[in-house]
Formats: structure tokens, C-alpha cells, sequence
């Protein structure tokens, strides 16, 4: 499911996501994940940011959804700084 945080004034979207079909023991994650103003339509073109990892691998559904509010919290920061 998809999950929210909230950083700088914005929200960031992460989906975990198994990488190799239907979750077993031992599942590898990759996840995807935008970052949008609140009340952004993100299905709109340039209302979001999407991001993913499809490369690297993370060895549970949590440490990829946090590697993606990482990611997310970094990109939330680069449009702060453009702004100001």
C-alpha cells in the first residue's frame, strides 16, 4: 500500500514493491514514489515528482519504504532551495 509522509511542506508517496513476483521468504523490495504539494492533483503532468529504485534491492518491505523517504525528503528539499 501506498504510504505518506510529510516533509517541507509537502507530501511524500512511497509504494514498496516486491522485485522478483509474489512476496516469499527472503523477498528482495525495490520501491517507486512521487512528492507533491498537498492538494496536487499528482496524476497531472508537472503537479508531482515520481522516483523510483528499480536497481538496487532492499531486504524488507520497510527499509525500502524508508530508503524511499529518503529519497523523497531529498527531492522535497531541492524544490525548497529552487524556491527561496
Amino acid at each position: 500500500m501506498w504510504d505518506k509522509i510529510e516533509h517541507n511542506g509537502q507530501e511524500v508517496w512511497v509504494l514498496p514493491v516486491t522485485a522478483y513476483g509474489p512476496p516469499v521468504p527472503q523477498t528482495l523490495w525495490h520501491y517507486i514514489g512521487y512528492v507533491c504539494r498537498h492538494g496536487a492533483d499528482a496524476h497531472i503532468e508537472g503537479q508531482s515528482r515520481r522516483f523510483q529504485e528499480l536497481v538496487a534491492t532492499f531486504r524488507s518491505e520497510e527499509e525500502a519504504r524508508e530508503a524511499g523517504y529518503d529519497e523523497g525528503r531529498r527531492l522535497a528539499d531541492q524544490v525548497s532551495v529552487a524556491k527561496a
